[in-house]
């Protein structure tokens, strides 16, 4: 990883132009719309799984596998996935604007809403965990609920969602210190030289499928789980942060040869596919491992398919959406826009929602389609009104204007 000003030259291949006058990649922006959207569902299907996660809100009585399997499904990828974009995004800016252009513009989209989201959103998000912890002990006195739930938002509850927002600033200084140390004179000459053999290479698919999938099962062995579980605290441990990031730097790779989207979007729908039939699988030895049974196999084993699960399912997502919405949508560029505040508010409002239905006795899959459905009404409809066309849109992804085409801002 060279000095990214001074990187190799860039092979622009077919997916490349479908980059317009605009400058947006909207295969990409649309795939990483449909990465932080996902979110809503994951979430919403937690409280009727059969094997529930601990402090969220359960309904044992309304509990299916069907949600279960829907969870894994989406768990297994959909992180992966958006730091993968997260990477290619990362070296992109890096070349467009330095290391001085980078840091400022990732401290406006990033550094400024995690702080700002850690006062006046983080506390809204945990709010409905505490109302809910508190049922066992009060049970139906709601005042007796809410008193104790404020009380204990003065202590430290841990990030809850925004944990991804802490990682990535940890991240981008990461990326950021691994530039400058490629740009020494002392290591610049390597870094070139590796560059110069990865974007030269033929094979570049093939080489970043087998680093991604021995990469995942290394990190995925060096943890007791089958899954690196979400951690939301100050301090992960070097595996959190380590399986996350190698994602990143997939994207990053990717960033310096982007014929790879070429054959991620000829073989897209195969790749799914197969992710898709991996995970059933998948699904039954984490069942196993969440009901203490013995696994099928050696766990070792499990975590080597489990990598092949996500990572087909990582590049086959990519290739289905770099295939089939690479042109231009007013739909898509909108949810673009609005995806990033939509998974910044969604959480308080998708656990409000399950609390208050576990006193109504629907059938599960209607309660769970009301409480996307809702929140996706709601959070959407917030976006629209104070978010898009005011500061704060301004923030979380630059200025737009009504009724016409968001300008693009050049920075000089």
């Amino acid at each position: 990883m060279c000095n990214p000003d001074q990187a190799a030259p860039v092979l622009y291949s077919t997916f490349m132009e479908e980059k317009n006058e605009s400058g947006r990649y909207h295969g990409i922006d649309a795939l990483r719309a449909f990465a932080m959207i996902l979110g809503i569902f994951l979430h919403a299907s937690i409280v009727y799984k059969v094997n529930p996660l601990p402090v969220w809100p359960a309904d044992p009585g309304s509990a299916l596998p069907l949600f279960d399997y829907l969870y894994f499904f989406i768990h297994t990828f959909r992180m992966p996935l958006f730091f993968l974009v997260a990477g290619f995004f990362c070296r992109l800016l890096l070349v467009k604007a330095g290391i001085r252009g980078f840091i400022h513009r990732r401290w406006e989209r990033i550094g400024i809403p995690f702080l700002v989201s850690l006062v006046l959103i983080l506390p809204f998000t945990v709010f409905p965990f505490l109302v809910y912890q508190q049922i066992p002990v009060f049970g139906n006195d709601w005042m007796g609920n809410f008193r104790n739930a404020f009380r204990q938002l003065i202590g430290w509850n841990g990030l809850a969602h925004l944990w991804f927002l802490y990682y990535m600033i940890i991240y981008y200084v990461g990326f950021v210190m691994i530039v400058l140390i490629a740009r020494h004179k002392t290591v610049a000459p390597v870094t070139r030289r590796l560059s110069d053999w990865w974007v030269g290479s033929k094979y570049q698919a093939l080489y970043l499928g087998i680093l991604g999938v021995a990469g995942t099962w290394l990190l995925l062995v060096a943890q007791s789980h089958l899954l690196v579980p979400v951690y939301t605290g100050l301090f992960p441990s070097p595996v959190h942060l380590l399986f996350y990031f190698f994602f990143m730097w997939l994207g990053w790779l990717i960033h310096i040869q982007p014929a790879i989207f070429n054959t991620l979007q000829k073989n897209g729908v195969i790749l799914l596919i197969a992710g898709i039939g991996l995970s059933v699988p998948g699904y039954l030895t984490e069942l196993r491992e969440a009901t203490g049974q013995p696994f099928f196999m050696d766990l070792i084993y499990a975590k080597g398919l489990l990598s092949l699960q996500i990572v087909f399912l990582v590049a086959g997502f990519a290739g289905v959406f770099l295939r089939y919405f690479s042109e231009r949508s007013q739909v898509w560029r909108y949810l673009s826009d609005a995806a990033y505040w939509l998974y910044l508010l969604h959480m308080g409002i998708v656990t409000s929602l399950q609390v208050a239905f576990l006193y109504l006795d629907l059938h599960p899959v209607i309660e769970f389609f009301l409480i996307t459905g809702i929140t996706l009404l709601l959070t959407m409809l917030s976006y629209h009104f104070w978010v898009r066309y005011t500061r704060i849109g301004v923030y979380l992804h630059g200025p737009r204007t009504l009724g016409k085409t968001p300008r693009k801002i050049v920075k000089k």
